[in-house]
């Protein structure tokens, strides 16, 4: 599961969650429904987007950070016009994520 969080308004959730699964699923060779879109509620007013993608690896945020946020933001920007989209990332190491429990990443996992 790849998840990423999205600051804006509720209004352009669906399109962000459709351009963005199928970006993100694209550039990391997933299905879509493996990308979880969820929407952080803010107080804050202005009509832009602001998206968080987890990655496992600085590799492919070297790899595909660049790429990838250009064809985010040309996908919810129509015509270069629209809200600024603002593409950030985290890099969670497989080996710091559990799922029920149980370390997702190849060996142990460790604090280090």
């Amino acid at each position: 599961m790849i998840f990423v969080d999205y600051f804006g308004t509720a209004g352009r959730l669906g399109q962000v969650r459709e351009v963005v699964s199928r970006e993100v699923a694209a550039a990391l060779r997933v299905s879509p429904d493996q990308v979880a879109v969820r929407r952080v509620a803010t107080d804050d007013d202005r009509d832009e987007i602001e998206l968080w993608v987890e990655l496992s690896t600085d590799e492919q945020l070297y790899r595909l950070g660049q790429q990838l946020a250009q064809r985010i933001s040309a996908g919810l920007r129509v015509d270069a016009a629209g809200p600024n989209v603002w593409v950030m990332y985290r890099v969670v190491p497989l080996s710091h994520a559990f799922l029920n429990g149980e370390a997702r990443g190849r060996g142990t996992a460790t604090l280090d």
